[in-house]
């Protein structure tokens, strides 16, 4: 953590503000990490589901049970407020 003068005429002058920079890079790459393998994840179950439906010999059931796995996992309903939730949107004040 880096320690930097604070140089604000309204604050106490000298007075420490922390920097932080590498704790907000940090969060930022896991974030991406986490992103990356959800995208993985999304790209395997589109070929697991073409793959399905590219074998003509296997049964309507298991054709079916691939569909309802791409409905509940892609085309499902997300209510705003659980995004928001996600996102941390409501555990910090914001600044306007």
């Amino acid at each position: 953590m880096i320690l930097v003068l604070n140089l604000n005429p309204y604050k106490s002058p000298g007075m420490p503000i922390k920097n932080e920079q590498q704790i907000v890079a940090e969060q930022f790459h896991l974030s991406d990490i986490q992103l990356i393998k959800a995208n993985y994840e999304a790209t395997l179950k589109i070929k697991r589901w073409k793959f399905i439906h590219s074998i003509p010999v296997l049964s309507a059931r298991i054709k079916k049970e691939a569909d309802i796995m791409i409905e509940e996992s892609f085309l499902r309903f997300v209510n705003n407020y659980e995004v928001l939730m996600e996102s941390g949107y409501y555990n910090e004040m914001m600044d306007n």
